[in-house]
């Protein structure tokens, strides 16, 4: 079981991968980035518990093409992340991780799911490289790698911005993405 903070089905290639995805929010975060767009996942505490077969449920009940996985720090629950990127593999589906990690820091079961994710997208953001113009990246230091398999020869699409906006069953709004000074200055108005 992993802890999420939440997840929702989004088809939106330039945020979170391409094809329709089943977006997870893994709770707690080690790194803690200066500038984080989601410090409100550094807490372990709370969230819910998703199991493998939880998600291999939503995703073929959805015809969804794989999960992505953000957070918060994914790699944080590596140990129980495991069988579920296994899992999520042996069922033909994709698997893109974003993590504050880049290759040389990892062992173990970290270093396994970053081999078995068909993109990864690596490196601490830095608010001092921020650019809200790069595919899936917050900042410039940050590298998208391609593995072998569906995403093989993926070419990134930088250059435009993207935000994406949820309103709930409550009418609160909420955001992803990237996030313009204009943006953000809508989300203050909410």
């Amino acid at each position: 079981m992993i802890n999420i903070q939440r997840m929702m089905l989004v088809d939106n290639e330039h945020l979170y991968g391409p094809g329709k995805r089943l977006l997870t929010y893994l709770k707690g975060c080690s790194i803690h980035c200066e500038g984080c767009i989601n410090p409100h996942l550094w807490s372990f505490d709370g969230g819910t518990p998703l199991s493998s077969d939880d998600i291999l449920k939503i995703l073929l009940d959805n015809n969804l093409d794989g999960v992505t996985l953000h957070g918060g720090e994914p790699l944080d629950q590596a140990d129980e992340l495991l069988k579920i990127v296994k899992d999520i593999k042996a069922n033909g589906k994709t698997v893109i991780l974003f993590t504050g990690y880049i290759k040389k820091e990892l062992t173990g079961n970290r270093l396994k799911i970053w081999n078995l994710a068909d993109i990864v997208v690596a490196g601490r953001f830095q608010l001092k490289k921020r650019n809200v113009y790069l595919q899936f990246r917050g900042s410039t230091n940050q590298r998208v790698y391609t593995h072998k398999g569906k995403y093989k020869n993926y070419k990134l699409k930088d250059g435009y911005t993207t935000a994406m906006f949820t309103i709930d069953e409550n009418g609160d709004m909420d955001v992803n993405g990237f996030l313009t000074e204009d943006i953000a200055e809508l989300m203050k108005n909410k």
